[in-house]
């Protein structure tokens, strides 16, 4: 059964027999609890991953009631959540507790900060504004090195000071991982009572240094945008590509 890649949950999603693949879900948007219902009666196991640093205590909001929500792109909620610090657009705790205690759900990690580093790795695609506002530094240090924003857990990257690129250490890059796979494991063992053995990288975005290490902390299967050297690693197809705007 090929699987289906969801961020922010739009009406022409919902025109598709989505029942014919098995839907992961990530980031731990409110559109996925909002309509949560309608995907009750498929029979294979939905994923939902958790970036649990932008899951907030609060009670559960409305569910679906025939109403569809406006759609807001990933690009828009992440500069709401990391620009100008709202996160109404993820779930609140409770919602996630409904969400976990439904029939074939699986809750599983997407790290704890999803935080981005400088890198002078090729950009897969345009920066987003949230992305250069996260991080506002020109596009190219002095010496012309492109200076790209990819995730802060799969790259060693760097800091910039001055027109100077620096190096991030590596064990200062190592300790990272681990804090941020601590701070996550820690909150889903404080809030839902369990550990997650299921792993998706942010912004699909891994090295061998990252899986290795979160293989030490019990992580036994991750998922990506794509297929991986690593028979662990699960492919997966961005929703987007069944709805031709």
């Amino acid at each position: 059964m090929d699987r289906l890649m969801i961020h922010n949950i739009r009406k022409e999603f919902l025109n598709h027999d989505l029942a014919q693949y098995q839907l992961t879900f990530d980031d731990g948007l409110y559109s996925q609890y909002y309509y949560s219902p309608l995907f009750e009666s498929n029979q294979s196991p939905r994923i939902y991953f958790i970036a649990t640093g932008l899951i907030q205590p609060g009670k559960a909001r409305k569910i679906f009631d025939g109403q569809y929500l406006p759609h807001i792109k990933s690009e828009m909620y992440m500069f709401e959540a990391f620009v100008k610090k709202k996160i109404d657009q993820f779930m609140t705790l409770e919602e996630l507790e409904i969400i976990a205690d439904q029939k074939e759900v699986i809750i599983g990690a997407h790290s704890h900060f999803h935080d981005i580093i400088l890198t002078e790795h090729p950009l897969k695609k345009k920066l987003s504004q949230w992305k250069l506002e996260r991080l506002p530094c020109p596009l190219q240090s002095k010496d012309g090195t492109p200076l790209n924003r990819r995730s802060k857990l799969a790259y060693q990257g760097y800091s910039y000071s001055g027109g100077n690129l620096v190096k991030r250490p590596k064990t200062e890059w190592l300790d990272y991982i681990k804090y941020d796979t601590e701070s996550c494991l820690g909150w889903f063992e404080k809030h839902l009572g369990f550990q997650p053995s299921q792993y998706c990288f942010p912004f699909n975005e891994y090295t061998p240094v990252l899986m290795e290490i979160l293989k030490s902390y019990g992580f036994k299967h991750f998922y990506n945008g794509r297929s991986g050297d690593d028979e662990q690693i699960f492919s997966r197809m961005d929703i987007d590509k069944l709805v031709k705007d």
